[in-house]
């Protein structure tokens, strides 16, 4: 995602236009450096996200709601005494800066005073700063001392310093013209990236393809002054978009791209679009962080079985002979009288095949220890296959599972669905339970949910949801899952047998949400809910069904009913 200052210069003028005058209604922080204001103005209220966290910086309006934490964090604290019930004067972006800054007319005991909240959206450094009139930090989500940057401190009480800025040029120098015509490289786009500042990779591939009609070798100086207007002008042009693949939202742009792949999507915002866009990523705040702490969890347990597995076989190919160990005991045992200690091989005939067998021995051992020695090893052999082939078929079905949930990960959204795959993780041991009994407890996740010609379908966007699902729909409802394969569990409701067509979006969208979703043409079963029946000692999900048909439907998204 092109998440740079020409994205926050528009941002910051969007963010101007609609929040201008407002007040600050109320302010809340869902997590650790993030925080949403909510600003009230003639009966009609929005929010303003702003998130310092490393993994989404950004700052945009947002719609999404966002639970609170049960004990309000010091920065909470601090900006509702020094701008709750404040004006928003006025939003700028730092000129070719990744910095929003947010102007705040306030009170402080009854006396007008202006704040200013400098949003810098750099990644890891990423931040939210409160700066009084004086220029002095008031407070900030992330405090910066000594030894953690000697050279750019953020501390209460100390002035404000805004981001050093990079040694390199901005779009608008014209410096820009000569240095891209003397380049001599086949890739101007990286050379640009390399002494430019402002824009992201992905946006200076665009403005060289406006330029060029492709990325290709400057030949001339009216190329070089082509890209130069091409830099320009792309801060003139302003069509919020997403760019969405396989039914999800992989991208967002101020304006379509040539140089990306994938359907544009036109959005009234670009607010719009990043809140789409972060939604499907499920990068909000903590529960972002959390939820990639559990899915490498769930990375690791699917490598370390697959290892297991395979030392398993392994070991069960070593064990396949045990037979030839017993027989090799029982000749030792009739030829016993012939065998001397002190031989390390003989050769007996096998009255299995009526052939020369030949048979090592230690020679350190009488033959008597010999045979039992040979005994020991087909008894050990025999044992372990029988316990080994108990322990593949588990690491199989764990397997199995961890697979299985990388479509929970996919379709997680809020922090109550990552709980669900935390409740799975916990049933499977992949987690250890340090659960906090007096933590609040999240209410059910609501499932991904549809409404066709006023059918609702909903579908389980993990296995906790699946199973409830199913366990908690009516008789009459229908049940749907792809056929053979991993998939989400989806109901449709209703009160008497829908129409075909509605039959068929219901599959549709269970063959989308499976494992088979690349398919042209995927097999989905239906039955009635009240045939659907849990697999004791199965797991989460896993259900046996009966009186079900078998319709063959093309995936689509809940987006393509949207």
């Amino acid at each position: 995602m092109p998440n740079d200052a020409l994205n926050y210069y528009f941002i910051a003028k969007e963010l101007d236009e609609r929040l201008s005058g407002r007040r600050i209604e109320k302010i809340y922080m869902p997590s650790s450096g993030e925080i949403i204001l909510k600003c009230h103005s003639s009966g009609a209220s929005c929010f303003l996200l702003a998130s310092a966290v490393s993994s989404s910086p950004r700052v945009h309006l947002t719609t999404i709601q966002k639970e609170n934490p049960l004990s309000a964090p010091s920065f909470l604290m601090h900006l509702r005494k020094h701008i709750g019930g404040g004006i928003i004067m006025n939003v700028a972006a730092e000129p070719f800066e990744r910095v929003v800054k947010i102007r705040i007319l306030s009170k402080n005991e009854f006396v007008a005073c202006e704040y200013l909240l400098v949003v810098e959206i750099t990644g890891t450094y990423s931040n939210i700063i409160l700066v009084d009139a004086d220029g002095n930090i008031s407070e900030a989500a992330k405090h910066v001392t000594p030894d953690v940057s000697p050279k750019r401190l953020v501390l209460p009480g100390i002035k404000y310093t805004p981001i050093p800025p990079q040694d390199k040029l901005v779009p608008s120098d014209k410096r820009l013209i000569e240095l891209i015509s003397h380049f001599d490289g086949d890739r101007p786009d990286k050379y640009i990236l390399s002494i430019m500042s402002g824009m992201a990779p992905v946006t200076i591939t665009e403005c060289v393809t406006r330029a060029l009609g492709s990325v290709r070798k400057i030949c001339s100086p009216s190329d070089a002054e082509a890209v130069f207007r091409a830099l320009n002008d792309i801060y003139k042009t302003e069509k919020p978009c997403l760019i969405r693949k396989d039914g999800k939202y992989i991208d967002f742009y101020t304006s379509p791209f040539l140089s990306v792949d994938g359907e544009v999507v036109y959005k009234d915002t670009l607010s719009e679009c990043m809140d789409l866009y972060y939604a499907g990523k499920s990068s909000y705040g903590e529960t972002g962080e959390k939820l990639k702490r559990l899915h490498s969890i769930v990375n690791t347990a699917e490598k370390r079985t697959k290892k297991k597995i395979e030392e398993f076989v392994l070991k069960k190919n070593e064990c396949m002979d045990y037979e030839s160990d017993r027989i090799k005991g029982e000749l030792i045992t009739a030829n016993i009288y012939k065998i001397k200690k002190g031989e390390s091989v003989v050769s007996l005939l096998n009255y299995y095949t009526n052939e020369e067998t030949e048979i090592t021995l230690d020679k350190n051992k009488t033959p008597s220890q010999n045979i039992a020695a040979y005994y020991k090893k087909y008894s050990k052999k025999k044992a372990t296959l029988e316990a080994i082939d108990k322990q593949i078929k588990e690491a199989m079905d764990l397997l199995e599972k961890c697979e299985n949930m990388q479509l929970a990960f996919e379709l997680c959204q809020t922090k109550s669905d990552v709980e669900d795959i935390e409740t799975e993780l916990l049933k499977l041991k992949l987690l250890q339970n340090k659960e906090n009994k007096n933590r609040k407890k999240t209410d059910f996740s609501s499932y991904l949910s549809v409404t066709v010609s006023s059918y609702k379908i909903d579908i389980g966007k993990n296995n906790v949801q699946n199973d409830r699902l199913y366990k908690s729909a009516s008789d009459k409802d229908l049940w749907f899952h792809v056929k053979d394969a991993h998939g989400s569990h989806v109901i449709l409701h209703c009160d008497m047998l829908p129409p075909d067509d509605i039959i068929a979006s219901a599959a549709s969208l269970a063959a989308y949400y499976s494992k088979n979703k690349m398919a042209d043409k995927v097999a989905v079963d239906y039955t009635y809910a009240k045939y659907v029946k849990p697999i004791s000692g199965a797991g989460l999900g896993r259900v046996t069904y009966t009186n079900q048909k078998t319709l063959f439907v093309s995936p689509k998204s809940v987006l393509d009913f949207s």
